[in-house]
């Protein structure tokens, strides 16, 4: 079998060079950053006017054991749920701001233009806020209670289950 010859130093010094160049970022993620620079803000339609979808629930971290989740002590200060419907994904935390709660959150897919709205169980507004450029909402802390999330988004409305929030952090 024959063995390669060594590189000399020439090629030694090409490969280092051509190693060190920096690629070019995926044509995808630029026209997304450029898109997110450059897209005007546009308000939701009015409530009533759009299509309802129910999200389902995949996942609840309140119902997944602390030892599953890796967790060493009394388990994390902050619930995660994260819902799917007809190609979006939901992602809600409800952590503990001081002896309220606050709820946070990003809608993943198309169509992430819109607002958050939280309402009681007797359809009372809780909290309000609009999605920013990445589908992400952050809304004010409230008591315990149940709770409705509403995401108003330009061509569909998107309605989570009743979501209950307890006593004591």
């Amino acid at each position: 079998m024959n063995t390669p010859a060594d590189p000399d130093d020439a090629a030694i010094e090409h490969h280092l060079r051509a190693g060190r160049q920096l690629e070019d970022a995926p044509e995808a993620v630029i026209q997304r950053v450029t898109a997110i620079w450059q897209r005007p803000a546009r308000a939701a339609a009015a409530p009533g006017l759009l299509p309802r979808l129910i999200a389902a629930l995949g996942f609840d971290s309140s119902t997944t054991s602390a030892t599953a989740l890796g967790v060493r002590t009394t388990g994390p200060t902050t619930r995660q749920l994260l819902y799917t419907v007809e190609g979006h994904g939901i992602d809600l935390r409800i952590g503990a701001a001081g002896s309220q709660w606050a709820f946070s959150g990003q809608v993943l897919g198309p169509d992430s233009y819109g607002s958050a709205v939280l309402a009681d169980v007797k359809g009372q507004l809780a909290g309000e806020a609009p999605l920013d450029e990445l589908g992400e909402f952050r809304l004010p802390a409230v008591a315990a209670g149940h709770y409705t999330l509403t995401l108003r988004l330009r061509s569909i409305e998107i309605v989570l289950p009743p979501i209950d929030v307890p006593q004591s952090a």
